[in-house]
């Protein structure tokens, strides 16, 4: 006897781990089975609260519709015992729904098997209608019953198939009962009826069996899209992470640049300062020779060192274009005046060929790209002339620059945008430049999405064509802006009052002994502090001279908007050792002057005059 216990409790076992799909004892589950034995015994048990109230409502209506035609105890007992289970079966998923965050292997097994036999119940109850009502009853009984097991299995296909297993022996324990009923105890034999059932029972099992099928692969479809989801929030963190690192790398890549910036741009800027002071005052024709070839090699280290500064700052990642409205013509203007200085003692003929015209582009980077341009025209000319015209084009506007100089081979035509190649120069003579002056052009022209060509002739004389994108090309008939002054007259500065604001004494020195050559008083001072303690005397100030990078209170900006409430911003000159384009264009958009260092006195002395024209 207790052999045959166990033989038919093992069986019962092996029968319930084939409908839970798992066996009790196992440790842990395949995390896709896992995944759908999770989301299937949710979906049942949500689904069973709903029928609970159809079955209610259907109950209630049996009741009312055959009270009359069968006998009342009988239709009760099934309506009751229908009810019955359908209740069972709703305290059933409530506790299953109330272990399912935590369920472990053997709480789903068992969940598994308390939903399965409730649901058998329920469906053994529904189909006995035909042994409680059918064999009593009147045909229209017999077709309640009917309809009834058939609106419960259709509801069984959609609430349990989706648990596949198991799935077949419900329906069959429902209709079953009704093929049984029709074939042998209906009268008369109902054979089509019996027909049509089997078809519908066959029907709804591959139904149920595909209704499955489409369950499982969107449960593998959701779980393959979370954990792609939860990978790419993985990603997504250490993309925000490295991005955090490469800002914060990039802003200490800035702070760096500025300051090494305007740390070696400062004994630069007093040393110019200095040989204008000793230019001023020497007689001497040996002295001022002397101060020619100081003044000679200055220049040269000044264009060095902005040339490898800039070719740092390039190749750093740290240049961006700051696009602003300005007249090209104008900028071409101020860099061939400037290259007359150069060309004149080679007696070379400069041509500037420039129509009125605004671009939107970068005014610094612009100017420097066309200044390496021609200062190399001039440098590798000897004899003859530089031409520089601007031209309309469909795709834009043209600017050539155009030399009789020494020409370039072709296998050197691309050899000369490289860092430090220098065609007619291999002996490195400084006044032919340090080799960076193309290769920060083509940095520039890649950043301002400048197209540059070039033909040239060895002999003949070299032709650059730099391309400006129509986009950024506009028209204009403003007339050339005045003011330029072509006699630098420094009578103009005599007993005028000058502040000079800078922390570096180097540069208070070299700056009051230049203005004092100049006939100029000078009021010094080194700290925000100074200058808020003159200004609170009253002290009245002709000219400012101000530097920008002070401390971390206030910045030579901040200082400059307080003057500008005592007397005009075009009197306040800023000075900067940052070359930095987006706060030199927060330095002019406010409405001030500004000069980087290190600065000629020329410079000086001109921007000084033009500051104090009305």
């Amino acid at each position: 006897m207790e052999d045959r216990r166990r033989y038919c409790g093992g069986r019962t076992m092996r029968l319930f781990d084939y409908i839970a799909g798992f066996s009790r004892y196992d440790q842990e589950l395949d995390p896709r089975l896992l995944s759908l034995t999770l989301e299937s015994q949710r979906v049942r048990v949500h689904q069973s609260h709903k029928a609970l109230w159809l079955v209610l409502g259907a109950g209630l209506v049996y009741l009312y519709g055959l009270w009359d035609e069968v006998p009342p105890a009988l239709l009760s007992a099934w309506i009751g015992l229908i009810i019955l289970f359908a209740v069972l079966r709703v305290i059933v998923c409530r506790r299953v729904e109330s272990k399912l965050p935590n369920a472990s292997v053997p709480t789903l097994y068992h969940n598994e098997a308390m939903l399965y036999v409730t649901s058998l119940a329920s469906t053994l109850a529904v189909g006995s209608g035909f042994w409680w009502v059918g064999l009593y009853g009147p045909d229209r009984a017999d077709f309640a019953v009917i309809m009834l097991s058939l609106i419960y299995a259709i509801g069984t296909t959609i609430n349990s198939s989706i648990h596949i297993r198991g799935f077949s022996w419900m329906l069959i324990a429902n209709l079953g009962q009704a093929l049984i009923f029709l074939l042998f105890f209906a009268e008369p034999v109902a054979l089509e009826s019996a027909a049509a059932m089997l078809a519908i029972l066959i029907l709804l099992i591959e139904f149920g069996r595909r209704n499955a099928d489409v369950f499982a692969e969107s449960i593998r479809i959701r779980d393959e899209n979370r954990e792609q989801n939860a990978k790419l929030e993985k990603d997504k963190i250490i993309i925000e992470k490295a991005l955090n690192l490469a800002r914060k790398a990039n802003e200490e890549k800035n702070r760096f640049m500025a300051a090494a910036s305007h740390d070696l741009r400062q004994p630069l800027h007093a040393m110019t300062l200095f040989l204008g002071s000793l230019r001023h005052i020497s007689t001497d024709d040996r002295m001022i020779e002397l101060v020619d070839k100081i003044d000679e090699t200055s220049t040269l280290l000044h264009e060095q060192f902005n040339s490898l500064l800039d070719l740092s700052k390039f190749d750093a990642g740290v240049v961006a274009a700051d696009l602003s409205d300005f007249r090209l013509d104008v900028l071409l203007k101020n860099i061939v005046d400037a290259a007359r200085h150069e060309a004149q003692p080679k007696n070379l003929a400069i041509h500037l060929y420039a129509t009125p015209v605004t671009v939107r582009s970068d005014m610094l980077l612009m100017e420097r790209l066309l200044r390496n341009l021609v200062m190399n025209a001039v440098r590798y000319t000897d004899r003859g002339s530089v031409s520089i015209q601007t031209r309309r084009l469909r795709q834009g506007l043209s600017v050539s620059i155009i030399d009789t100089g020494v020409g370039i081979a072709p296998e050197d035509q691309e050899k000369i945008f490289q860092d430090y190649y220098q065609v007619s120069n291999k002996a490195r003579t400084k006044g032919k430049g340090s080799g960076l002056g193309l290769a920060i052009v083509k940095r520039i022209g890649a950043l301002l999405d400048l197209k540059i060509s070039l033909k040239s002739e060895v002999g003949v004389g070299s032709h650059f064509t730099v391309l400006i994108p129509a986009r950024s090309v506009q028209e204009t008939e403003e007339p050339e802006l005045a003011g330029k002054l072509d006699v630098l007259d420094d009578t103009r500065l005599r007993d005028r009052d000058i502040l000079i604001v800078d922390d570096d004494a180097s540069i208070l020195d070299a700056m009051a002994v230049l203005l004092q050559t100049w006939g100029c008083h000078t009021i010094r001072a080194s700290s925000p502090d100074q200058v808020d303690r003159l200004m609170s005397h009253g002290e009245p100030f002709d000219l400012v001279l101000l530097d920008d990078m002070l401390d971390d209170r206030l910045s030579g900006l901040d200082i400059a908007n307080k003057l500008a409430a005592i007397m005009p911003r075009r009197r306040i000159i800023m000075a900067t050792g940052n070359a930095n384009s987006a706060r030199i264009t927060e330095i002019r958009n406010a409405g001030f002057k500004v000069l980087i260092k290190p600065v000629e006195y020329t410079v000086l002395l001109k921007n000084l005059l033009e500051a104090l024209e009305d």
